[in-house]
């Protein structure tokens, strides 16, 4: 017969069917106890024939991976747990079991089963209630699709409620679908949308989810038992539900596909004398029932998403977007790096310890953050004694509204050194920088105040006195060299190069001194000595940027992303910026080696060492950095780059940034060594790019002579600034003499930056 008159043939049988169904059978199997409308033959089939035919087969949510660098997983983020596969990826065995399970006459009917329907009536009137389904595989296909298309709850129940229609608008579209697909493919969709029950979405999930296996590796009793669970995943629940009741019907299956011919009797019987043996594996749908070594990554990673306009129209889209698009998502995250900060954090400070320690690496010129790791368990696991620690979601290393992050210390003084650069002052600068200095600021009280309330800050120790260039000042972090070079450049520059260079500013406190210090010139003079509360990630940002020649990139966890068919998305590129000129740049980071004692275009301290040298002799690379401590050794930091990488190393009591000081201020570069050595063991050496004349000297180009006198000299003259250098120096004998009489301080400072004209960050 040729394909036409098989065409009239399918379609009077449609028709005639469509009368039997909508007069009598279907409605009866649905609802033997009702009666039954006296629908004709004729106008059953002109109401069949104007049904809609073209199933629209709306995209299937499907779970997306979050992976490592490496490949290696992080986590999944799903609504339904699916994990669509192919034909060939499904044994012949798992299709032969779910042919016997739900549709044993699924190669011989075009859609629906008339001979089924009628054995569906005649059962159910005996019983008197619904006894047996007349619903073929493709019936149910079309069932299942149109309930993912639905939009609203009332386009739910009406694409799965039991009425006569419902049943007519699936054999309609079941008819049409046999046409387009072959019997496989409708099997590899029917086997990918069935639902299996325990977070089992799709034959791929459901696999995984009772045997941690591919469905490529199930036994034929593993296949029966999933195939089975279709009809009623609740009622066949082998985990939390009734096992014997699933291997009962495991067995039925498995006796069918004997009766059908797909296994042997023997074959049969072999397999239902076999336990019903689960190695169930639960899904991961979540940052915390992922990988625990990379909880906090993961975590910011999910609000990096949240936050990223082209994932959707708001936050709540986005991570619907996340969970229903079957994303792979490749991250920056490189799991040698990971490892090497997460040991080192944890041989420095007790994950139960109130105090914290955290490392966050980041690359210069892409932004993309390569490790993230800190002394806490990543957990909603409560804490014994109802201590904070050790478990915790709080994003302790890139910060909140809530949590803003610590005080810094004097890895602040980069952004004033760059902000004078900037502002035509050289690296040669000379300032006579005393113990102790009288500034423009007011409202200090307590021990930093003097003449009144004018701010007084001091060096930390009292042998750091005498004439300083930026070189000097940092290398040895001389609190009175940079609070002065603060007053010459202004706050307000310093505070908009932090924010140009990386830094967020989440302290409603610190917010507020921000936006006073655009208007005020005498405002939050303590800026520089680093009181501003500020996260690693933001620091190894700003850093970064200084480390890629003056270019921001924005952190991105991201290395590459694919859509569900496997298609590379153009997004992820990182986002750049030139913010700073490449010569201040270079300048900034020639004056950013002198603190870890690597070599640099001009003197990097006086007589009194540097403040981080065991850090530069732990490398054999160029590398830069500055340690930070806060007053009284509230927090301490380290922050360190090469041209390759940078990394930012805080040490605090997340819970009292203010009131606890660290027990050991040494503990950041500690970190940072052990994590930088591996994380740069595999990266050529780079060096960097020297600083230019202009900018290592000024216009005339003549190296500085340090003198121990007051002079100030390389950058524009300042009225007022020079009337303080004319008071600063009548004082300058007096501090001399009492300097001889002091002890030096250790080799790494213990920054004094007290910020009592501040108002305490909240």
């Amino acid at each position: 017969m040729g394909k036409r008159g098989k065409d009239r043939r399918v379609k009077l049988f449609a028709i005639a069917l469509c009368g039997l169904l909508t007069g009598i059978v279907v409605a009866a199997a649905a609802f033997p106890v009702v009666a039954v409308t006296g629908l004709t033959a004729k106008s059953a089939s002109d109401e069949f024939e104007n049904l809609p035919s073209d199933l629209a087969t709306p995209p299937l949510p499907q779970t997306s991976y979050l992976v490592a660098s490496d490949g290696s997983p992080i986590t999944s983020f799903y609504a339904e747990n699916r994990t669509p596969v192919s034909i060939s990826e499904i044994p012949q065995k798992m299709q032969d079991a779910i042919v016997a399970a739900e549709d044993a006459r699924f190669y011989k009917h075009n859609g629906i089963d008339a001979p089924g329907i009628i054995r569906a009536f005649v059962r159910n009137q005996q019983a008197g209630d619904i006894q047996q389904g007349a619903s073929t595989l493709t019936q149910q296909y079309v069932r299942n699709v149109l309930s993912y298309a639905a939009n609203t709850a009332t386009e739910r129940k009406i694409a799965t409620e039991d009425t006569v229609g419902r049943k007519v608008r699936e054999a309609r579209y079941a008819i049409a679908l046999e046409k387009q697909l072959t019997k496989q493919q409708i099997i590899e969709r029917y086997l990918n949308i069935a639902f299996y029950g325990n977070g089992g979405y799709g034959i791929g999930s459901a696999a995984q989810r009772y045997f941690s296996k591919t469905p490529e590796q199930l036994t034929l009793p593993e296949a029966a038992m999933l195939a089975g669970m279709v009809r009623s995943p609740t009622s066949y629940d082998p985990i939390s539900g009734d096992a014997e009741a699933a291997k009962t019907r495991r067995n039925y299956v498995l006796t069918r596909m004997a009766d059908l011919g797909y296994i042997t009797r023997t074959e049969a019987n072999e397999a239902i004398a076999t336990d019903l043996v689960l190695h169930p594996k639960k899904p991961q749908g979540s940052c915390v029932n992922g990988n625990p070594l990379y909880g906090f990554y993961c975590d910011w990673f999910l609000d990096w998403w949240k936050s990223n306009p082209a994932f959707g129209r708001n936050r709540t889209e986005r991570e619907q977007n996340l969970k229903t698009g079957g994303y792979k998502i490749v991250t920056s995250l490189d799991p040698a790096t990971q490892r090497a900060a997460q040991k080192a954090v944890d041989e420095q400070v007790s994950r139960s310890s109130n105090f914290a320690t955290g490392v966050v690496v980041e690359q210069p010129g892409t932004g993309r953050v390569t490790a993230m790791a800190i002394n806490r368990t990543y957990s909603l696991k409560k804490n014994p004694g109802g201590k904070s620690a050790p478990n915790t979601v709080n994003p302790l290393l890139t910060g909140t509204n809530v949590s803003p992050g610590y005080q810094a210390g004097s890895t602040f003084k980069l952004f004033t050194l760059a902000a004078a650069l900037e502002k035509g002052y050289p690296l040669g600068t000379k300032i006579y920088s005393p113990s102790r200095i009288k500034t423009q600021f007011r409202n200090a009280t307590g021990p930093v105040a003097c003449d009144g309330d004018y701010w007084c800050p001091k060096n930390a120790a009292a042998r750091m006195a005498g004439t300083h260039t930026m070189w000097s000042g940092f290398g040895e972090s001389v609190n009175t060299y940079f609070v002065q070079l603060e007053e010459r450049v202004g706050v307000k520059n310093a505070v908009n190069m932090a924010e140009r260079l990386g830094v967020t500013f989440r302290s409603s406190a610190d917010y507020d001194q921000r936006t006073a210090v655009q208007s005020n010139p005498n405002a939050w003079g303590s800026f520089t000595l680093g009181t501003a509360l500020v996260t690693p990630l933001d620091m190894a940002t700003a850093y970064a940027t200084i480390a890629a020649r003056g270019k921001r990139c924005d952190p991105t966890p991201l290395l590459s992303l694919a859509d569900r068919n496997g298609r590379q998305i153009a997004f992820g590129n990182p986002t750049c910026k030139q913010v700073l000129a490449p010569d201040i740049a270079d300048a900034v980071a020639d004056a950013a080696r002198c603190p870890v004692g690597d070599s640099a275009a001009g003197g990097c301290a006086r007589n009194n060492g540097v403040t981080a040298a065991r850090v530069g002799g732990a490398f054999v690379r160029p590398i830069a950095g500055k340690s930070g401590t806060t007053d009284e050794n509230k927090a301490a930091w380290f922050v360190g780059f090469t041209p390759n990488l940078a990394a930012a190393v805080f040490f605090s009591d997340p819970d009292n940034p203010s009131k606890r000081p660290v027990p050991n201020y040494r503990v950041p570069a500690s970190v940072f060594i052990k994590t930088m050595q591996t994380a740069l063991s595999t990266v050529p050496p780079k060096n960097f790019v020297g600083p230019s004349t202009l900018r290592k000297y000024g216009a005339d180009g003549s190296p500085p002579t340090l003198k121990s006198d007051p002079s100030v000299g390389g950058g524009p003259v300042d009225p007022d600034q020079q009337r303080r250098d004319r008071d600063r120096e009548r004082s300058r004998d007096r501090d001399r003499e009492r300097d001889r009489d002091q002890q030096g301080g250790d080799d790494e400072e213990e920054d004094d930056t007290r910020t009592t004209n501040t108002p305490t960050p909240r």
